[in-house]
């Protein structure tokens, strides 16, 4: 094989590699640095943290009731939902049992934003919440 034959298939491999590199890169973003989950014991407090990580609400709910939590306000510019809340199992899993819903929330830009979720049935029209939960989020 000659040099430029070699240098040809040199250049041809590197190349091809960068290329699946920034493909895979792109189809998976890194994970966040660092993440914080908030429960039912954050209601009503101020919470720091900083741009590019994860924060993750854990919140009881029986669904068996009809009751879920929906976002009420919340500024998507600062604090972006990673998708649909998931329903997590407790420890107990006897039918009709509470679980938890959690939220995924990526810092997205600095700033603060308050993030409010009530607790409901999503068809009842003109009726109170039954629990409301919100926190301050300080975004650094």
């Amino acid at each position: 094989m000659t040099f430029t034959k070699r240098v040809f298939l040199i250049i041809s491999l590197l190349t091809t590699l960068t290329i699946i590199f920034q493909v895979s890169h792109a189809a998976n973003p890194p994970m966040s640095k660092s993440e914080i989950t908030v429960n039912d014991t954050n209601n009503h407090s101020q919470i720091i943290i900083q741009k590019g990580n994860m924060m993750i609400v854990e919140l009881l709910t029986n669904p068996g009731t009809g009751y879920s939590w929906q976002i009420i306000k919340n500024d998507p510019d600062k604090l972006k939902p990673l998708g649909d809340s998931v329903l997590k199992p407790l420890e107990t899993e006897a039918p009709g049992a509470d679980e938890n819903q959690v939220f995924r929330f990526l810092a997205k830009n600095s700033g603060t934003t308050v993030l409010e979720l009530h607790y409901l049935r999503p068809w009842e029209r003109n009726i109170p919440p039954l629990k409301t939960y919100q926190i301050n989020v300080q975004i650094r």
